[in-house]
């Protein structure tokens, strides 16, 4: 997949997102989330429940709130595949429809099984952040951090085992033809010994595909990154905050009839943490590139 694709793609969901939550979210909600970026208030956990919500709803088991946590996971894992087939060519979404038309059960399985640990991140990460902006004081940052990278460390985990499981069973029904059948060799030899497993661990991480004969399957990394979505949301949330809040006490944005409409702070603070979160994916996503080429 061409480089310039999958930035398109990675910040136009990126841009989506925040306009999304900007277009849903209660005035009260806005006008704390403009006290925070302008320096008038620490607790932005508070602040992101509340855009959390805007998107997806209050936790509720409605058919509206689990439709967008289903779409918000098969987005994340579309756009870990775009940036596995950037940095392993071959590996791209023409491939995962080549293996559709062979398998269609195995892929229907692997996005069905992404839904539960995507849906219960989401989940967990907005119940941490409700539980650190319920106490009294600062928000506990170091707790929710601890919490939230042993949850997402967990999940990620167990969103790669259960594609392992989903070829494995499509194996044993005889579901797999070829030349899809060449991967329950690589499945069974995880399945086999802890080495095994920890060194697909490792290529999983690396988003490195399964290299078969005749054809690429893509990694595997695809569904261990997925249920890491809501995790990178808040860092790129309070990342982009926190340079707001760094150009609003320089004087950069004192008064907002000075700044870009884009950069309004007052009437759409969200667009503005949108604009910089778009720009802080650009320079990671172009940083990594040519690092790594």
């Amino acid at each position: 997949m061409h480089p310039l694709t999958t930035w398109l793609a990675l910040v136009g969901s990126v841009w989506a997102l925040f306009a999304l939550a900007e277009e849903h979210i209660a005035t009260p909600h806005r006008v704390q989330i403009t006290r925070w970026l302008r320096g008038q208030s620490p607790y932005w956990p508070a602040t992101f429940v509340a855009v959390c919500d805007s998107v997806f709803g209050p936790p509720t088991l409605s058919g509206a709130y689990v439709l967008r946590a289903c779409m918000a996971s098969h987005i994340a894992a579309f756009l870990v595949l775009c940036l596995s087939g950037v940095f392993y060519p071959g590996t791209s979404g023409l491939m995962l429809l080549v293996l559709f038309l062979y398998a269609p059960a195995l892929v229907g399985g692997l996005a069905l099984v992404n839904l539960l640990p995507g849906s219960l991140s989401i989940l967990v990460h907005r119940a941490l952040l409700q539980r650190v902006s319920n106490g009294q004081g600062p928000p506990r940052v170091g707790t929710w951090l601890v919490l939230a990278c042993a949850t997402t460390g967990i999940l990620a985990v167990l969103a790669c085992t259960l594609g392992f499981l989903v070829v494995f069973v499509s194996n044993r029904v005889h579901s797999l033809q070829r030349p899809v059948t060449w991967i329950i060799g690589y499945v069974e030899s995880i399945i086999k010994d802890t080495a095994g497993g920890l060194s697909a661990l490792q290529e999983a991480v690396r988003l490195q595909p399964v290299m078969m004969p005749g054809m690429a399957f893509p990694s595997f990394g695809i569904w261990l990154y997925a249920p890491c979505f809501p995790f990178v949301w808040v860092w790129l949330y309070l990342l982009s905050g926190v340079l707001i809040r760094g150009a609003t006490a320089c004087g950069l944005m004192r008064a907002s009839r000075r700044a870009p409409r884009l950069l309004d702070i007052d009437a759409r603070p969200l667009h503005t943490l949108g604009a910089v979160a778009v720009g802080v994916v650009s320079v990671v996503y172009w940083t990594a590139l040519l690092w790594r080429r």
